[in-house]
């Protein structure tokens, strides 16, 4: 093969190189218009809206006379209730970790914070009733007030009004 073979074959490789990465390049582009011409917001926005629900909705199965008569059944120990109230405050929770992605810091420390309260208060009731059975257990829980889930809801309610 002369030079000039060998220059126009390293010519067309390069050309055919070039041609198929401007080909795929092109694809890109192309499958990226067919989403419709949805922008990130336009696809993160119904997920935050979708957050903010289920996020009020675990407050509200938190709330402590929701919670106990979610949980509790006649017949059940005390040290059995204690369990099951807490394992569901920790379950629900775990359901919804992912909602973190779509809600502010200050929104997601706020839900944290009424975990916390709620698991602390549970506690607290049945160590300063050592001897109150499982039912009278819960209809003190029961009958027990969370001012912070209602704070809660309502800076839910503040923050999804700004989408």
């Amino acid at each position: 093969m002369t030079p000039l073979n060998w220059i126009l074959v390293g010519l067309i490789v390069v050309m055919t190189i070039v041609g198929f990465f401007f080909f795929f390049s092109g694809n890109k582009n192309d499958n990226q218009s067919n989403t419709g011409g949805k922008s990130k917001s336009d696809v993160v926005t119904p997920l935050k809206i979708q957050a903010y629900e289920r996020l009020v909705l675990y407050l509200e199965r938190i709330r402590f006379s929701v919670l106990v008569k979610r949980v509790f059944m006649p017949g059940m120990s005390r040290t059995d209730l204690q369990f099951a109230l807490i394992q569901s405050v920790q379950d629900e929770l775990e359901h919804n970790l992912a909602q973190r992605l779509y809600v502010s810091e200050p929104t997601w420390f706020n839900i944290i914070i009424v975990r916390d309260t709620v698991l602390k208060s549970i506690n607290t009731a049945f160590n300063d009733n050592p001897n109150a059975d499982a039912a009278t257990m819960a209809q003190s829980i029961a009958s027990m007030d969370n001012s912070l889930i209602d704070k809660a809801v309502i800076a839910i309610k503040k923050e999804f009004n700004t989408i």
